[in-house]
């Protein structure tokens, strides 16, 4: 039996030598009958299209590369391990989308949605519907062209809500609500990605009730993709060039907030250094009554985390005797807003 054992596997050694070597002959074969240009594009590398690449090269890094060293070591040895293109936040995402976009037809070149449906909306929401998003701080464009050039995806947001309250049977917000939908949902796997992407989403989120929670999830993710937190503390030491990007984020805090807390749902975003400082920011040049509107929420959801963080989300355990300090302290606080707030509000 142990000879036949042997036997066999003898066999099987020797039947895949004479396969390999058939097969060594065939493409010599091959390769001796075939032009150098073939040869050239036969063994030369193709484009790898999948989502998991690989870097090359290392990314470049922006004049203050020394900010954060410490913080980003562990992460820098992960991508020098890795080389794994993916997971590796890109800072030149939003310039690169944007001119890509460009050359790339929009739902309103594609007959969608008509222009002048389009201007009718545009202007619609831009003269009376975005002032109630604290003064327009969401919108940064005064035309649709240039809108357009900037985000589809903030084109369709801006058209849904605006359709949402033109009296028309439904017939336009059928329309720019399919757009919108399906907008989103590719920006959830596409890689690169504009600001105006971000504010998009946030003004979805804010008006459209069923599609909030997750508008407002897919905004955060982007933005911290593309490092939009990190602005802040530039921006809070004086940085003004930092301030848009900043001015962002404290909006998606609202936005996060917003739609959370409200619902019983625990926040994404986490009160840091630059949130609790975030008043810093009105003391900067450019800063509008659109910035004190969007802080003062800043405020308020300050005092609501710490009160959610404390209590909890069940609602129907009793208090305990230790915590009524607690209660009356965050009532305080939440008086002191008011009285702060009315009256800096009350100035615009």
């Amino acid at each position: 039996m142990e000879q036949q054992m042997e036997s066999m596997r003898a066999s099987i050694v020797d039947m895949k030598a004479k396969i390999n070597n058939l097969q060594s002959t065939q493409q010599q074969m091959a390769l001796a009958t075939t032009s150098p240009e073939t040869v050239s594009r036969l063994t030369a590398p193709t484009p790898h299209l999948t989502a998991m690449t690989r870097e090359n090269s290392p990314e470049t890094h922006s004049a203050s590369k020394d900010d954060g060293a410490i913080v980003d070591a562990p992460m820098v040895s992960l991508f020098r391990a890795t080389k794994l293109r993916n997971i590796r936040s890109d800072p030149s995402s939003d310039g690169r989308a944007a001119l890509d976009r460009r050359h790339q037809p929009d739902f309103i070149s594609q007959g969608r949605i008509s222009l002048a449906e389009a201007e009718h909306l545009f202007s619609a929401f831009q003269g009376t519907l975005n002032a109630y998003l604290w003064g327009g701080v969401a919108l940064v464009h005064d035309t649709l062209s240039s809108a357009r050039e900037s985000s589809s995806l903030l084109v369709a947001a801006i058209l849904a809500v605006a359709a949402l309250h033109t009296q028309d049977d439904g017939q336009s917000f059928d329309r720019c609500y399919v757009v919108l939908a399906e907008l989103a949902s590719q920006a959830m796997f596409q890689r690169y990605h504009t600001l105006d992407d971000i504010r998009g989403l946030c003004i979805g989120a804010f008006w459209l009730s069923d599609l909030s929670w997750k508008l407002s999830g897919l905004a955060v993710r982007i933005a911290t993709e593309l490092n939009i937190h990190q602005h802040c503390a530039r921006a809070l030491r004086g940085e003004t060039s930092h301030c848009e990007k900043a001015r962002l984020w404290y909006l998606l805090y609202v936005c996060d907030h917003h739609f959370s807390i409200a619902y019983g749902r625990p926040p994404v975003i986490a009160e840091d250094v630059t949130l609790i400082n975030h008043e810093g920011f009105l003391a900067l040049p450019g800063t509008s009554g659109a910035d004190v509107r969007l802080h003062s929420q800043v405020s308020i959801f300050i005092i609501l985390s710490r009160t959610y963080r404390t209590f909890g989300l069940d609602r129907s355990r009793v208090v305990a005797n230790d915590e009524f300090d607690a209660i009356r302290r965050y009532n305080g606080e939440l008086g002191q807003w008011k009285q702060t707030w009315e009256s800096r509000l009350g100035e615009l």
